[in-house]
């Protein structure tokens, strides 16, 4: 009798994986992505379960598990995590929109775009709340596909969705970074979709390695068979790789090397609402646009239906109705859809003060013009800035969240950052004065003056002029217009008053607020700068409350305190004030206010002028007027005498005198001796040839 070959066990191998290979292709088991080695009998053991040998790696079991989302085997227990996108602010986020000039087939733009953000594994709340025997580990080597599902209407008016694979790339810290290309109309449906309508979505599919526990078996001859068969075999797949809620029944073991583990890749799936997650002030500037070689943040879809170019984030903001009758220090506001921000344009600039008095310089500088009647010219320097009161603001930003243009988001009202370089600015109140502005710190604007001689007056004649109208009363002499800067795209000038007017400025740090408890605390303001300040109201703040109180105009002397009533600790506080300028103002005080730098020019070459046009000198039996100056507080300056007669009625004399003294006043006694037929005889006359260059003689005067 002729004994049958034993089959060789390799080829049977082969024959058990050749099988496996095609019970996978049909998609019975539409987890299993592939095989990935060869599969292995399990080994006998006191359980009635298929074991896997010592010598298999550590990798999740798909038929194993206590419930969904988890798998067993090897050392303990494997999840199947849940994607979320990055919290907080994502580092990789953009959503970068390009026109090339391409057209639409509706005859608008056709848009590319590049969406990017980042996603990470995390374990799921049912997983984190069951208890484990062991350690509880995320599947090993997880690889993720992401696509980006967005509805889109089509032209006929039905809604499909559109689905865009993605390129992923690993993160640091275990994250994954997801790029998407966009063309055409899912542009801007998924910009409207991720800033408004919020219902893209990701749809995840990700693989991992395991063991798929399967049992083997050939079906007998003469019955009938159930199921498909592959090269002799039928296969019954243990489990799903945990897709399906709870354990499925256990593999039992009763014939040695009936079940084999094959290791494959498997798969599952997730899918992240997106939502209105990027919808926020983080990431607004991050949707941009780039057309005709510039780049700027998408203000709204009509950038990507209409052609795009330069075209600024800010409108005007009238929800608040009438800005100047409600907020009176305020002119216009300004909406930033990007920024978030709420400019508001203040009704005029003013001089600021700090700690050291007001930012306003006056420099004394030699004049190199070869026609100079003093021989100098004067340049002064003042740091304006927004004259808003806090009270306004406060009750401004209290306003602001209520808005609808705040819904969903924070919206932050600021002052105006700069000047527009494309408009001019301009100081119209003072022909004789040559103005120039420049940025300063902030929101501050740094204006300069140059006072030279003009034909035949002196310098010192218009700065004299020049103070006695920063210190004016009434409507103010020295006046202009400040242009605005919103952004480089904002076309129409932004305009606003200027005033230099020491009766009108703003404080920096010269008024400080602290707090003091009692019953009930109160706030205590102290003024830290060199000069009286006239409080005006105060503005408490607590949440969204706002409290206005009346200070009565009282003046709170330099250096004092004084409390402010009804103040709860930890509130902010602040006051409209202003400086305590004393009405007139006399000239020798104007340097408390007025800074002089005189180290360029020590002394000033001044006219002295009397002017006796007015008098018929030979009727009133003139025949001389002698004429001596002198200057009250330089008696030692000589000055040069002058003799009028009725054929030489006009007579000047130059003087060098200090600088100081040519802008503060050149109070004088003029002498007039006057000599007649009946003899000789002296009058005097105090004069100042500052505030009055000319001393124009009358006969009351020397009668």
């Amino acid at each position: 009798m002729t004994e049958l070959p034993m089959p060789d066990p390799d080829e049977v191998e082969n024959v058990f994986n050749m099988a496996f290979d095609e019970f996978v292709a049909t998609g019975i088991a539409p987890w299993i992505v592939t095989r990935t080695g060869p599969g292995f009998p399990s080994v006998p053991s006191d359980q009635v379960a298929a074991t896997l040998p010592d010598y298999a790696m550590d990798l999740p079991r798909l038929e194993s598990g206590p419930t969904r989302d988890t798998l067993g085997g090897g050392q303990g227990e494997w999840f199947l995590p849940d994607f979320a996108l990055s919290a907080g602010s994502d580092p990789a986020f953009g959503f970068a929109v390009t026109q090339t000039g391409d057209v639409a087939g509706d005859g608008g733009p056709f848009n590319r775009a590049t969406l990017t953000l980042s996603l990470r594994a995390v374990m799921p709340a049912g997983v984190a709340a069951l208890p484990t025997s062991g350690v509880l580990r995320q599947v090993p080597d997880l690889i993720p596909q992401f696509s980006l599902t967005v509805p889109v209407t089509e032209p006929d008016g039905s809604v499909g969705a559109e689905s865009v694979p993605s390129t992923v790339t690993a993160a640091a810290g275990g994250g994954f970074v997801a790029t998407f290309e966009l063309a055409g109309s899912v542009v801007e449906a998924a910009y409207v979709h991720l800033t408004h309508r919020g219902q893209a979505a990701l749809a995840i599919t990700a693989t991992y390695p395991g063991y798929q526990t399967t049992l083997i078996w050939a079906p007998d001859t003469g019955f009938p068979v159930h199921g498909p068969v592959f090269h002799g075999y039928q296969f019954k797949a243990f489990g799903d790789g945990g897709i399906t809620p709870g354990p499925p029944p256990e593999p039992l073991h009763p014939i040695p090397g009936t079940y084999r583990f094959f290791p494959v890749n498997a798969r599952f799936a997730r899918t992240v609402p997106i939502g209105l997650t990027f919808n926020t002030d983080v990431y607004r500037s991050r949707f941009t646009i780039t057309a005709e070689r510039t780049t700027r943040p998408i203000i709204d879809a009509n950038d990507l239906n209409q052609f795009a170019g330069p075209r600024s984030e800010y409108r005007e903001l009238t929800t608040l109705g009438d800005v100047a009758a409600a907020y009176p220090s305020l002119r216009r506001l300004y909406f930033g859809q990007v920024s978030g921000t709420v400019v508001a344009v203040p009704a005029g600039y003013g001089i600021v003060r700090t700690a050291q008095g007001p930012l306003a310089t006056c420099d004394s500088i030699v004049d190199d013009s070869p026609v100079t009647v003093t021989g100098c010219r004067f340049h002064f320097t003042f740091t304006v800035a927004p004259l808003a009161d806090p009270v306004d603001l406060a009750r401004l930003r209290a306003a602001v969240p209520g808005i609808p243009e705040a819904a969903g988001r924070t919206l932050r009202v600021v002052l105006p950052a700069g000047l527009d370089p494309r408009h001019a600015s301009s100081l119209d109140g003072f022909p004789a004065g040559e103005a120039v502005f420049a940025d300063g710190q902030e929101s501050a604007v740094q204006v300069g003056v140059d006072i030279a001689d003009d034909q035949a007056t002196p310098a010192t004649t218009n700065v004299n002029l020049f103070l006695q109208q920063l210190a004016s009363t009434g409507p103010p002499p020295l006046f202009g217009n400040v242009a605005i800067r919103l952004d480089d795209a904002f076309s129409e000038p932004v305009r606003t008053q200027l005033v230099l007017n020491l009766r009108q400025t703003i404080g920096r740090g010269d008024l400080v607020f602290s707090l003091q408890a009692g019953n009930p605390p109160t706030a205590q303001a102290t003024n830290q700068g060199p000069l009286d300040l006239v409080l005006h109201r105060f503005v408490a703040v607590a949440g969204p409350m706002v409290n206005v109180g009346s200070l009565g105009d009282q003046v709170l002397p330099a250096g004092k305190s004084i409390a402010l009533p009804d103040v709860e600790i930890g509130e902010s506080v602040e006051v409209s004030d202003g400086l305590a300028v004393p009405v007139p103002l006399p000239k020798a005080a104007m340097s408390r206010y007025v800074t002089f730098h005189t180290q360029t020019v020590q002394e000033v070459q001044h006219p002295l002028t009397v002017n006796a046009a007015g008098l018929d000198l030979a009727a009133m039996g003139i025949t001389t007027i002698d004429v001596q100056i002198s200057i009250t507080a330089n008696p030692a300056t000589p000055v040069p005498a002058m003799t009028l007669s009725p054929s030489h009625l006009i007579d000047f004399v130059h003087v060098m005198v200090p600088v100081d003294s040519a802008v503060t006043g050149l109070d004088s006694t003029v002498a007039l001796t006057l000599t007649t037929a009946a003899g000789r005889r002296t009058v005097t006359v105090p004069h100042d040839f500052v505030e009055e260059p000319i001393l124009v003689l009358t006969s009351s005067m020397i009668a």
